[in-house]
C-alpha cells in the first residue's frame, strides 16, 4: 500500500480534507466512464504468456488478479515479479517486520491465485524510493524480460500518482522498447485521484477489459491474504490502510488494462 501523496497536489490542510472526501467519488464516476469505453478482449487474453510487475506486494492482486486466474486456467505461462521490499508499511511495525510480514501475505495471495511458489518472484528495491532508482530498476526489469519472452507486461502506469507505481512504469516502457510484446498498464490509484485518470488517457488509449466472471470470489480471498495493509477499527481509532470503498473497485465485473505505446 503505502501511499504518498503526488508533488504538486498538495493544499491547505481544511482544503486537502475537502478534498479528501470529493475525489474519491469523482474518481468513481470518471474512471466508470472509462471504462464503459473500454473492448472486452477476454476470449483473447487467455491464451497469452505474461510478466505480471507489481511495485508493491499486493498491486499484483489488485490490477491483475482475474486476469492472472484466467490466464493460468488457460495453460499461459504467467510470472508475478513484486519490486519493493515493503518495508515503510504499516509504519508503526519496525522495517525488518514488514519486509517479512508482507513477502508472506504476498506468497499466500499468489498461492489463492493459483501461481507456484517459482513462478513468483520479489526483489528488494526500497519501498517509496523506486524514483530513486530507476535506471538499476529498468535494468532489473530487462533482465526479467529476456528470462521470461512474456507476449504480454502488465505494470502499473506512470501517470499512477503514488510514485513507486509512476517510477515502475516509466522503468518497464523503457525496458520493453524495441521488443515484440505488449505492455498493457493497469490503475490503482487512479481510482483515488481524478485528474490521473485524464493523464493515462493521455500516455495510453481506450482500456481493454478482462471479464471477472468466476474469479471474483477467489480474487476477494487473495486480497484477504493482505491484513497488514487494511484499515481497521472505527471512529478515531480507524488505522490508516486500504477502505474497502477502495477494495470495491477491484472487485467488479472486469479488470482494465490501457495499452501503453512503445
Amino acid at each position: 500500500m503505502s501511499f504518498s501523496p503526488p508533488s504538486g497536489e498538495t493544499a491547505s490542510p481544511r482544503l486537502e480534507a475537502a478534498l479528501r472526501a470529493v475525489k474519491p467519488p469523482v474518481s468513481w464516476v470518471v474512471g466508470g466512464a472509462i471504462r464503459r469505453r473500454g473492448t472486452d478482449v477476454t476470449a483473447r487474453t487467455g491464451g497469452r504468456s505474461c510478466l505480471v510487475l507489481a511495485p508493491h506486494p499486493d498491486d499484483e492482486t489488485l490490477g491483475c488478479g482475474a486476469t492472472i486466474m484466467r490466464k493460468l486456467g488457460a495453460g499461459s505461462d504467467v510470472h508475478v515479479l513484486v519490486v519493493s521490499d515493503g518495508a515503510t508499511w504499516p509504519p508503526w511495525n519496525e522495517p525488518a517486520q514488514n519486509v517479512a510480514i508482507r513477502d508472506g501475505e504476498l506468497r499466500r495471495a499468489c498461492a489463492v491465485l493459483g501461481l507456484a511458489s517459482e513462478a513468483l518472484t520479489h526483489l528488494s528495491f526500497p519501498e517509496t524510493e523506486l524514483h530513486r532508482a530507476e535506471d538499476a530498476l529498468t535494468d532489473a526489469m530487462s533482465d526479467a524480460l529476456g528470462a521470461h519472452v512474456p507476449d504480454e507486461v502488465l505494470a502499473t502506469s506512470e501517470a499512477d500518482p503514488h510514485s513507486d507505481h509512476a517510477a515502475l512504469g516509466r522503468a518497464v516502457r523503457r525496458a520493453c522498447a524495441g521488443r515484440p510484446l505488449r505492455l498493457l498498464s493497469y490503475p490503482v490509484w487512479q481510482w483515488e485521484r481524478p485528474r490521473s485518470w485524464l493523464r493515462t488517457l493521455r500516455a495510453s488509449s481506450s482500456p481493454e477489459l478482462v471479464r471477472t466472471d468466476g474469479y471474483v470470489e477467489r480474487k476477494r480471498a487473495a486480497l484477504d491474504a493482505y491484513q497488514s495493509q487494511m484499515a481497521t477499527g472505527a471512529g478515531p481509532t480507524r488505522t490508516e490502510g486500504l477502505e474497502p470503498w477502495f477494495l470495491r473497485r477491484f472487485l467488479g465485473p472486469n479488470e482494465m488494462f490501457f495499452p501503453v505505446p512503445l
